[in-house]
């Protein structure tokens, strides 16, 4: 256990240093993101999990939370490659007081691509309420990993990325080279991406350390002229809707309550 905390925190101090890196390049903004997520056995095949996490911002002035996020979910292997979920997310926004609520419906599939490595495939539906940027989500993601943990400390590294398909929101006006408007749209297109590099420390049975460094990017791809975000209104000279770029590190813990069968029903 002392090991497995020791080496948690060597991967927190090279994730730290790499996010340093990174945001002298692109003057991101950074963040932390602390979490607790609590795994269920149902049946053989099917898992409940809720989880929370707080992100915590980095400015001038100090520590501010940024948002509070919780998550309800039920998971579904269908066979030894597919497995789906579906789940509820409720985000708060302490600035703002507002709460955001999605639905999420989601299926993965798993590949073994040698004796070492295996890749995981997945595609997210989300629909979004009392979200301005988006009404519906459609995000595309890959996780390449481990197939067995490494036997040295039992640590298993992964590298995830996510592309973002948004669809929806609040309107942005879109004006020509003279300042005059010529579209109210929302935009809509692949606006954002997120790369995630994965430590994963075996602590104990149940218990399982996370910490990661993820970057979030955005931008405008496959969007029409009039469907952009980053968009600048010459009479004013701000920009709608900048990029939200940032950076995290973060660290994840995770337990497993039990192991047996909880329903009467094997699904």
């Amino acid at each position: 256990m002392k090991n497995a905390f020791s080496i948690s925190q060597i991967g927190i101090c090279v994730l730290l240093i790499f996010g340093t890196l990174a945001e002298g390049k692109a003057q991101q903004k950074t963040m932390v993101w602390n979490a607790f997520n609590m795994g269920l056995t149902l049946t053989d095949r099917l898992d409940g999990r809720i989880a929370y996490l707080r992100s915590t911002k980095l400015s001038e002035t100090g520590l501010r939370n940024n948002f509070n996020w919780y998550q309800m979910r039920l998971g579904y292997q269908v066979n030894k490659n597919w497995s789906v979920r579906t789940g509820l997310v409720w985000m708060h926004l302490p600035k703002s007081g507002r709460t955001t609520r999605r639905l999420q419906a989601s299926a993965f599939h798993r590949i073994k691509l040698d004796k070492r490595f295996v890749l995981k495939n997945g595609v997210r539906v989300e629909a979004h309420r009392h979200e301005t940027r988006f009404d519906q989500r459609v995000i595309l993601m890959s996780r390449l990993g481990l197939r067995k943990r490494m036997k040295f400390l039992g640590i298993a590294p992964s590298v995830n990325y996510s592309l973002f398909y948004n669809i929806g929101g609040d309107a942005i006006r879109y004006f020509n080279e003279t300042g005059e408007q010529v579209a109210q749209n929302a935009a809509e297109g692949l606006q954002r991406g997120r790369m995630v590099v994965n430590l994963n420390v075996k602590l104990s049975q149940p218990l399982r350390l996370s910490v990661y460094y993820m970057n979030n990017h955005e931008f405008n791809f496959l969007s029409k002229e009039t469907q952009k975000i980053n968009v600048l209104n010459p009479n004013t000279g701000r920009v709608q809707r900048p990029f939200n770029n940032f950076q995290v590190v973060g660290m994840s813990l995770s337990y497993q309550l039990n192991e047996r069968n909880l329903l009467p029903i094997n699904l």
